[in-house]
């Protein structure tokens, strides 16, 4: 059996219906009424319908109610619609493929249909053609037209919302029983030596922090150094945390790593929690990758966004610093950051400006959580491609 064209999720049609992304100027039911869309409805979020308090004019009598999509038909009776008096306010049923069948609600009455698959833009027939064939993203191949402007309007979108998961991670190391200063400094910590183990120690690297802290009594930075080494074994003594060593660079070497994560944790241990509450902790972090001789670290750049940046956010908030809090954001979304072009190589065969994207790590949460997954109903690029 031939895939039919819409490939697509209910949540696709959705965005369809609600952008109005299709010529909606010479609709008719599958029985040949006219349809005027006055109003789309609004998305609804809890059960019942999926769009409430549409207003349309169908065969020139006016109809306020519910709409429900579904891709074919017969999802109406799968679904139960038919039996659910949530649903006897729907006026009109919208699919997107399928025999046009007769619904029917619990109290008897029939909402019309409308087949929305005669109705799609050839730009979004060809976008939904390439989405199941292309091994790239759908957007490089199957669009005629894309916007610099949409393209940067959804990169500083998904850098904003990157900056917000990376606060929501921070507080994951966050221990709300220590004593506040304490349990962000050791967040902090904790967060700093996750990042060095980025991508094969991380959890090693966590579990090497907490035994440090632990532990540590206070000394010199090479006493540091020695412990943390014994707690995470590969100094002179065993340890029960285990390492993956396997086609690691000497850069990112263990060993190396924890040098560096000790170095950074004895010097915000030695800041007082004060020093964090000023506007002149955002130079902090050069200060300490300084002392580690590794200021141009392409690693201690991007720790900076995605680490300190999103700590010193968290902590305006707990202590409602709004100026700490402005001057963070500014920086967050002034940040230029070097980033690997093996992660990036999805992006080449976009018509847009490379320096749109290449140094802001939004562009990272980008390819992660919209191209990656596929959720280019929720994307500024398609969306614009396709209304030009």
């Amino acid at each position: 059996m031939a895939k039919s064209e819409f490939q697509h999720s209910e949540a696709f049609l959705q965005w369809i219906w609600e952008n109005l992304l299709f010529d909606f100027a010479e609709l008719e039911t599958a029985s040949g009424e006219r349809v005027q869309i006055i109003n789309p409805g609004s998305l609804n979020s809890t059960d019942g319908p999926d769009f409430k308090q549409a207003k349309l004019d169908i065969g020139g009598v006016k109809w306020y109610g519910d709409i429900e999509l579904h891709l074919k038909s017969n999802g109406w009776h799968a679904h139960g619609h038919d039996k659910d008096p949530n649903f006897n306010t729907v006026v009109l049923h919208v699919v997107a493929e399928g025999e046009n069948r007769e619904v029917t609600c619990e109290n008897g009455a029939k909402p019309y249909i409308l087949n929305l698959s005669n109705y799609l833009p050839d730009e979004l027939k060809v976008f939904l053609k390439s989405f199941q064939t292309t091994k790239g993203l759908p957007c490089g191949s199957a669009l005629n037209f894309i916007s610099e402007e949409a393209f940067l309007k959804q990169i500083e979108k998904a850098h904003i919302e990157y900056f917000e998961k990376k606060s929501d991670d921070f507080l994951k190391f966050y221990n709300p029983e220590l004593l506040p200063s304490k349990a962000w400094k050791h967040a902090l910590i904790l967060s700093v030596w996750d990042g060095l183990g980025i991508s094969y120690n991380r959890q090693s690297m966590q579990q090497t922090a907490r035994y440090f802290l632990e532990r540590w009594k206070g000394g010199s930075v090479k006493e540091g150094i020695h412990l943390a080494k014994n707690l995470a074994g590969v100094g002179e003594e065993t340890s029960d945390i285990s390492w993956n060593f396997k086609s690691v660079r000497p850069a990112n070497h263990p060993k190396k790593r924890i040098e560096q994560a000790v170095v950074i944790t004895l010097q915000i241990l030695a800041n007082s929690f004060e020093d964090f509450l000023s506007i002149r902790s955002l130079n902090l972090w050069q200060t300490w990758t300084q002392n580690i001789s590794v200021k141009r670290s392409s690693r201690m750049e991007i720790l900076y966004g995605t680490v300190f940046l999103p700590s010193l956010y968290v902590l305006s908030k707990l202590y409602a610093h709004q100026k700490l809090s402005e001057e963070v954001l500014s920086k967050w979304k002034e940040l230029k950051t070097p980033i690997p072009s093996s992660l990036l190589k999805k992006f080449n065969f976009l018509p847009v400006d490379s320096k749109l994207y290449r140094k802001k790590l939004g562009t990272i949460h980008q390819l992660k959580s919209y191209c990656g997954p596929v959720r280019c109903s929720e994307c500024f690029v398609l969306k614009n491609a396709i209304q030009s």
